[in-house]
């Protein structure tokens, strides 16, 4: 958002402020306790943290021993380097955050983008699903009253991937015209690869209701992670059934997640009139591995700039 005026630019300050002081609140009430990420990583753990890292959009810089450091490109795997180091993972571990992160633009400018979000370590994979997402849902609801919750599976998808044995780059093309819903490319794709009786060739259509959905994903299990994906959805649905907020969940199982590590329940959140995500997260537990214990871990972060827009918008 550009300023045409000092004055507009303390508004927008004072609104985020509010919103942070609001959301921490909620958080703390929550069990969360807060985490001060590093603001420079170092560039092999960077690289180490991340199956595909963007070396192209991250901000390097040069430390005065001469080792290469990342300025903070992504906040869960940033903090979790810190917290891995003096954890020992026998009792579940809560932490929120609100901090900047750092990319390069295509201009050359480096871009910051303000987050918030939380981090649920060592939780109970049903009741780490349950909680965080009830939460997700109770901030979007505060943003705007409709608001959409979407909800998938990176777990459904990548399974199946693996049941077929292909190429590292016909899965990430198929993946890219997933993600861009492009149908048309999408069969075509299939088609060259003699996947066109698959599940693929159905998985834009795998998007509605939860009920609607889980019944047509079961359909098309092939194996057991596959199964266990379906069951961590259909957990969500049991819990999520009598509640107010069922309109507002809807599952695609085409959702393909912005970052590569997550592996289980995803999500996204979007409110009426804005086509940028709000918020976005889900279940990272084999990323743990890295850092020397395998944990569950599941959390989200909210887009505060965007957050920020929405509000003033609304009292304008």
């Amino acid at each position: 958002m550009r300023f045409r005026t000092i004055t507009q630019e303390l508004e927008k300050t004072k609104i985020k402020k509010d919103i942070k002081r609001s959301i921490e609140d909620y958080f703390e009430k929550k069990g969360f306790s807060l985490i001060e990420p590093n603001t420079f990583q170092d560039y092999g753990d960077f690289i180490n943290s991340t199956v595909n890292p963007d070396l192209a959009k991250s901000v390097k810089v040069l430390g005065g021993d001469s080792q290469i450091y990342v300025l903070r490109p992504d906040i869960t795997t940033n903090i979790l380097s810190q917290i891995f180091a003096k954890w020992d993972g026998k009792k579940p571990l809560k932490v929120y955050y609100n901090s900047k992160i750092y990319r390069n633009e295509t201009r050359g400018k480096i871009a910051e983008d303000y987050q918030m979000g939380i981090e649920s370590l060592g939780e109970n994979q049903v009741n780490g699903d349950r909680e965080i997402v009830e939460i997700a849902l109770n901030l979007m609801s505060k943003v705007d009253k409709n608001y959409i919750l979407e909800l998938g599976s990176s777990n459904y998808l990548d399974s199946f991937f693996k049941e077929k044995n292909l190429t590292e780059a016909d899965e990430l093309a198929i993946k890219k015209l997933i993600s861009r819903k492009n149908r048309d490319g999408l069969e075509g794709k299939l088609q060259s690869l003699k996947l066109e009786n698959t599940m693929l060739m159905n998985i834009l259509d795998m998007q509605g209701s939860m009920e609607k959905v889980i019944t047509m994903a079961k359909t098309y299990e092939i194996n057991k992670e596959m199964k266990k994906a379906i069951h961590s959805l259909e957990s969500l649905n049991e819990y999520f059934f009598d509640k107010d907020v069922r309109d507002n969940i809807k599952v695609d199982l085409s959702m393909v997640p912005d970052l590569d590590y997550y592996d289980g329940v995803v999500f996204k959140g979007y409110c009426s009139n804005k086509p940028t995500k709000i918020l976005s997260g889900g279940r990272y537990d084999k990323s743990t591995e890295k850092y020397g214990l395998t944990v569950s871990a599941i959390g989200f972060i909210i887009d505060m700039n965007v957050v920020t827009e929405i509000r003033m918008e609304g009292e304008n």
